[in-house]
């Protein structure tokens, strides 16, 4: 050492970097601060601080895929909501109240989450990077809350980070409150082409497209090619999320769930004189069970003096319809109504008495339900819809259209009054209104178009023609290859509300 030069100081080696698994990659500054404010948010419970064993405490380091998801999905809490992906991109959720569902018997209390691990960038000194690093636990009740608020396709691909995450997401208690919050979310509008061709003539697929209620564009949600191919469907109903497809002339009856791109064929049921199926869809809000109700005819004369007719049941989970109890009168082709607990169908008593029923989902009787003052066997132009979950009855009368509504609550006799009386700026062949929020109701006129009446303004405007202004898109966001424009081509619509139910 040169004469008149201090000695160094010795410097001690920095320690070795904590073990980060199989992740090369130690966590970020914002993941770091989105662990801090998580860790505000859910405080992890006394029975997790005062276990010192190491192996209750789960890095989330240890898989790099998981890391990016669970910090994705910290990243949209802590924004306050989420961006909501397809048709309602833009909306922003109301995600600040949190679901409240019952505790289920044999539940266990909070059960501690994986945690970030706390660990300062290597810039930073010495003396703070010796510090022990710090597990923060998400408790099971705030992950569950976080993944109520994601849209479906998120918690389909979630569902394999890891084991308690698929847990939590399969499990009927997760269902019951992503359905109750699902039912409370502003709803879309679905929408169905269907290309009319001689029979015996088939679609070779069957298209699910998303439209959010405004603009020109809608996207593909869920495809189905069909061999056999399909026919000529009706008006579809639409029950938590399952959308029911029933052919006109023949015994396809199809259940999908175009979130969860599940699609199932219901086996045939009783042989069927009539010209039409006749098919009912709801719950029972007592079991929470979903069944179909399928009306057949055995035979019937032209004058509807000598008819028989019959009923049976499909219960989504079993493997065979079951018979029910015959409706006292013969079933109308109209398209029926599904509110929780009830099916309403048009009926007649003869070829000049209108009569209609209430199929309870439960007791699985028909009874007779109070009929409309304006409602008329021979009307083929009119229909029953579920507005604002309400019974709807559309009158149409070529330039107006008048909208009856009643409320059925099982225990005071329903009474019809006139809700709103909407004139059209021309001639129509169909109208019905078959959606209703945010202070507007949405008309479906005449296969083609969607037009917006607001309540406050009685004003009525044009939102889409499906047919000449509507863009059909792929999910990528690439044009649907298969266009379904052209004058051959009509669209049925139903209101949407997307769950995970299977």
């Amino acid at each position: 050492m040169p004469p008149g030069r201090a000695p160094s100081p010795t410097v001690a080696p920095p320690p070795p970097p904590p073990y980060w698994g199989s992740c090369a990659t130690p966590p970020s500054v914002e993941a770091l601060s989105l662990a801090r404010i998580a860790r505000s948010r859910g405080a992890a419970s006394p029975e997790a601080s005062a276990n010192p064993n190491p192996r209750r405490r789960l890095l989330v380091w240890r898989r790099g895929d998981e890391s990016d998801v669970q910090l994705a999905i910290l990243r949209r809490v802590l924004q306050g909501g989420t961006e909501r992906s397809g048709p309602n991109a833009g909306h922003r959720s109301q995600p600040q109240t949190p679901v409240r569902c019952p505790k289920e018997k044999g539940t266990k209390g909070d059960c501690m989450m994986r945690g970030l691990l706390h660990r300062q960038d290597e810039e930073e000194p010495v003396a703070k990077r010796q510090h022990k690093p710090e597990a923060i636990f998400i408790p099971d009740d705030v992950l569950e809350q976080i993944l109520l608020r994601l849209p479906v396709k998120s918690l389909l691909r979630f569902k394999s980070v890891c084991k308690s995450w698929r847990d939590t997401i399969a499990g009927p208690r997760f269902e019951r409150c992503q359905l109750q919050l699902s039912r409370a979310r502003r709803p879309s509008i679905l929408v169905l082409p269907l290309l009319e061709m001689p029979r015996p003539l088939r679609m070779d697929r069957i298209m699910f497209f998303a439209y959010p209620g405004h603009g020109t564009a809608a996207e593909l949600m869920h495809e189905k090619l069909w061999s056999s191919g399909i026919d000529s469907f009706l008006d579809p109903l639409h029950c938590d999320g399952l959308v029911v497809v029933t052919a006109a002339h023949s015994s396809q009856i199809f259940v999908c769930n175009p979130a969860t791109k599940e699609l199932m064929v219901l086996p045939a049921g009783a042989p069927d004189s009539g010209s039409c199926q006749r098919v009912g869809f709801g719950v029972d809000p007592s079991t929470g069970k979903y069944k179909a109700v399928r009306c057949f005819e055995r035979y019937c004369d032209e004058g509807m003096t000598n008819y028989s007719i019959g009923c049976e049941i499909f219960t989504l989970g079993s493997r065979e319809w079951k018979p029910a109890v015959d409706p006292p009168y013969m079933i109308k082709p109209m398209t029926p109504v599904c509110l929780p607990g009830a099916v309403y169908w048009s009926a007649g008593a003869s070829l000049s008495k209108q009569v209609m029923l209430r199929f309870d989902l439960h007791d699985e009787e028909f009874t007779v339900f109070p009929t409309p003052p304006c409602m008329e066997l021979a009307d083929l132009c009119s229909n029953l819809t579920d507005l604002a979950g309400k019974l709807c009855y559309n009158h149409a009368l070529g330039h107006t259209v008048q909208l009856w509504m009643a409320d059925d609550d099982g225990i005071r006799l329903p009474k019809w009054f006139l809700y709103r009386t909407i004139v059209l700026p021309w001639f129509t062949k169909s109208i019905a209104a078959f959606s209703a929020y945010e202070g507007g109701i949405y008309l479906h006129v005449d296969l083609a178009h969607i037009y917006r009446y607001t309540t406050e303004g009685e004003a009525l405007e044009r939102v889409v023609d499906m047919k000449e202004e509507m863009a059909y898109f792929c999910s990528q966001g690439t044009l649907y290859p298969y266009r379904p424009t052209g004058s051959k081509w009509v669209y049925c619509v139903v209101q949407y509300s997307e769950t995970d139910i299977n």
